[in-house]
């Protein structure tokens, strides 16, 4: 018996045991692998993200792993710059650099070593979960011996990926956005004294004869991105001299890098119409998959945990009712869609393949040279907030990293001159209230969702 039981042990799993942990909560995590993945997955998060690290105190074990970014361009294919950013102009809402490239076996162990730290929860790597029941009892069976185990959790939350056992208990179908395209993604490190004059920026190259994407990892990583033109096969694709063909504008394979791996992956749009089914919830992949232009799969999946663990926590401990927990879909989901729909319109840009059309597109994307307007994330979708103040549904701002030491791990009132902000524990800001009865009222609409003894800072 348990209170929550992770089906999955990815980043966004990992976090979720992390924020679970710190809170008190009773965990048990199952994961059929009994190490990280030993090559990278996803390479890029952002400055929420790392707040959410800092919020759990792995913000110091993460940095390692990790390379700030630069900036992003969009090249034609003659190699002219489209449009980009410079990622030191972007302002800093978290108090952290606006974005990291990292090497993902190396996070992964940092955030596992920090579930280490908890002694509430429990970790069963080589156990996979083979059913899971309505009323949330879990069989998981030990991978190598076959030997069977039955967990009863109050709550059961899948992070278990894009074929999420959980996902198909909850008996959610997936909304298709209409994007399926092959790409072949080559993972290489450079070798040792070798220095090859790559570029220090993320590049996306609209080249109609083979768009390709080139990313400056963490560390002696980089990779390439090469959508499969025509009828190439996954076979033709991953030929290693096809693979050293392919990479050979760039560097020679074997004096400048070596191919760590070389895989062919469908780019998806989906999103789960059910993210909750009673005591059974979907978190990351498991409820939203996106293609990667914009860098924001895992950070998805890492908001959904923010999201989630204590609307769990406080109803598990009697402070909120199960209403609470009918907020984490009505929140998450339009902020996926928005972020989805805007990858997919970035591929559609960046996968054209006809030159007439790419022609055209080049003149329109040039305009008059002047850096884009910065498009920001959208608010969270209706549920946990109160009133339509402009950062209401927004991450309060962290000026210096820190500040949210102030805050608390709860609800939390900040002052600033007639202007007070509620602030929920995901450190989204529930309501804007100017004046004594905005805020009288703002604390008797909070009192809806939890018990106002939750307040737990003030600055």
């Amino acid at each position: 018996m348990t209170d929550v039981v992770i089906v999955g042990y990815g980043p966004t799993g990992a976090v979720l045991a992390n924020l679970l942990g710190q809170a008190g909560v009773d965990v048990t995590v199952v994961e059929p692998t009994t190490d990280v993945y030993h090559l990278p997955r996803a390479a890029h998060f952002d400055d929420e993200v790392m707040r959410v690290f800092q919020s759990v105190g792995l913000a110091a074990s993460v940095l390692p792993a990790t390379t700030p970014v630069q900036g992003m361009d969009f090249l034609a294919a003659d190699g002219t710059r489209l449009f980009g950013f410079d990622a030191g102009h972007r302002p800093r809402r978290h108090g952290w650099e606006s974005g990291y490239m990292f090497h993902q076996p190396d996070l992964e162990r940092a955030l596992r070593a920090g579930v280490e730290r908890f002694a509430n929860v429990t970790v069963h790597l080589g156990w996979e979960a083979v059913a899971v029941s309505a009323d949330g009892v879990v069989e998981i069976r030990q991978v190598g011996t076959g030997e069977a185990r039955m967990v009863r959790a109050r709550y059961v939350v899948g992070c278990d990926g894009a074929r999420s056992l959980v996902r198909r208990a909850i008996g959610a179908t997936l909304d298709d956005h209409g994007f399926d395209q092959p790409w072949l993604v080559v993972d290489t490190m450079l070798v040792e004294g070798a220095s090859p004059a790559l570029p220090e920026r993320v590049l996306q190259i609209c080249d109609p004869g083979r768009p390709v994407t080139f990313v400056p990892s963490a560390g002696a990583h980089r990779r390439w991105e090469f959508m499969a033109m025509g009828s190439e096969t996954a076979g033709e694709l991953l030929d290693p001299a096809k693979v050293a063909q392919l990479l050979a504008p760039w560097v020679e394979v074997g004096r400048d890098v070596e191919v760590a791996r070389a895989a062919v992956y469908s780019f998806h749009a989906l999103v789960a119409d059910r993210w909750r089914r009673g005591p059974l919830l979907i978190a990351g992949d498991a409820a939203h998959q996106m293609p990667p232009f914009l860098g924001q799969g895992m950070c998805a999946g890492i908001r959904d945990a923010a999201n989630l663990w204590w609307k769990l926590a406080m109803v598990l401990d009697g402070r909120a009712g199960e209403a609470l927990l009918d907020t984490y879909q009505s929140e998450r989901e339009p902020h996926v869609r928005a972020i989805i729909d805007l990858a997919v319109f970035l591929g559609g840009v960046i996968q054209t393949t006809d030159p007439a059309v790419a022609a055209v597109r080049d003149e329109q994307l040039r305009g008059d040279g002047s850096p884009p307007a910065e498009a920001g994330l959208p608010p969270l979708g209706p549920g946990c907030f109160h009133g339509s103040g402009a950062g209401v549904g927004r991450p309060f701002p962290q000026v210096r990293v820190g500040d949210d030491d102030a805050l608390g791990p709860g609800f939390s009132v900040v002052h600033s001159g007639d202007l007070s902000t509620i602030v929920r524990p995901d450190r989204y800001v529930f309501a804007e209230a100017v004046g004594e009865a905005a805020l009288a009222e703002a604390t008797a609409a909070l009192e809806k969702f939890v018990d106002p003894a939750m307040t737990s800072g003030r600055r």
